[in-house]
């Protein structure tokens, strides 16, 4: 009997199979990780969207803390001390509505953006309305409405009630500019009056610095002759075509022209005469600027969210 006996030989895998292995695993790589990201993006969605919820629970929570606190409404986010600690969330509107809820839209989570994605609901925001004459007080000065078109506008428009101290002007130090008077400014700027350009500007300007709260939207100027006449009665004098001018009306309010004469803009905007608001009533084009002297009253076109109080007449 022999004793020789055949070894089983150990067989690998050939090349072939190999290949087909690997083909596999390459098929279900590209079946199975989209899935999974996608799995994973929806869940990062999710756990920021949920980050959205917390942080508008967290506002309308500090909402109410502001109320019990100071007894007011809230009129700005900024006005809040909002506690959340959970990802970074910031909002492009963030909005407070009259029902001390919030409506967040635009929100990035972490500066990742969830498109679509909104928190609360959306109110139409309304606003106080003002009547032509109505005596504000804004920052510590007092003026009077000029215009104010209705609820769903967000600014009125305000003639400021005294015109600018004499001190106040000087304390401006501007070029070219000369100021009389004893107590208010009544400025004599040689002969530009073009209102781009003047100084009769740069002190409206100068003035807005400390006129207007930071945070809050205003456009300091002079007041229009639009205004004047859509607002507030003036009509054109065709009497005398020689002397250019408007005239107040018997709709006119005193206030509006009882206060030495002030600055106002050129309906033309060119350089050769000057415009004012005469004591008299009169609103009109200066011949010779040289020697027209008028004071100062601005006109703020603010944003009704700022801190405005009706004083009572």
């Amino acid at each position: 009997m022999l004793n020789n006996m055949s070894k089983k030989k150990r067989r690998g895998f050939t090349l072939i199979e190999l290949v087909a292995v690997l083909v596999i695993m390459a098929i279900l790589a590209l079946i199975v990780t989209p899935l999974v990201m996608n799995i994973i993006r929806k869940a990062r969605i999710s756990a920021d969207k949920r980050s959205i919820d917390a942080y508008g629970r967290s506002i309308e929570l500090a909402i109410a803390s502001y109320l019990l606190d100071t007894g007011k409404f809230p009129t700005s986010v900024d006005q809040l001390t909002i506690e959340y600690s959970g990802n970074e969330v910031v909002c492009s509107t963030t909005q407070i509505n009259s029902d001390s809820s919030v409506y967040l839209t635009g929100c990035k989570v972490k500066n990742r953006n969830v498109e679509g994605y909104k928190y609360g609901k959306y109110e139409a925001p309304t606003y106080d309305t003002y009547s032509i004459g109505d005596h504000i007080s804004y920052n510590g000065v007092t003026y009077y409405v000029i215009e104010d078109s209705s609820t769903t506008n967000d600014t009125v428009k305000l003639l400021k009630e005294t015109p600018l101290l004499k001190t106040e002007i000087e304390g401006y130090n501007i070029d070219g500019l000369t100021v009389s008077g004893s107590t208010y400014g009544e400025i004599q700027y040689g002969s530009s009056t073009d209102y781009e350009t003047s100084a009769v500007k740069k002190v409206v300007d100068k003035w807005a610095e400390g006129a207007v709260k930071s945070g809050d939207t205003a456009i300091a100027r002079l007041i229009s002759v639009d205004e004047l006449t859509n607002n507030l009665g003036y009509v054109y004098d065709d009497i005398n075509p020689t002397n250019i001018f408007y005239v107040s009306t018997e709709s006119t309010p005193i206030w509006v022209y009882n206060i030495l004469g002030y600055w106002t803009m050129s309906p033309f905007l060119d350089s050769l005469y000057i415009w004012r608001v005469d004591y008299d009533g009169r609103h009109i084009r200066e011949f010779d600027p040289s020697i027209a002297i008028s004071t100062v009253c601005p006109v703020l076109e603010i944003s009704k969210t700022a801190e405005l109080t009706k004083i009572a007449s």
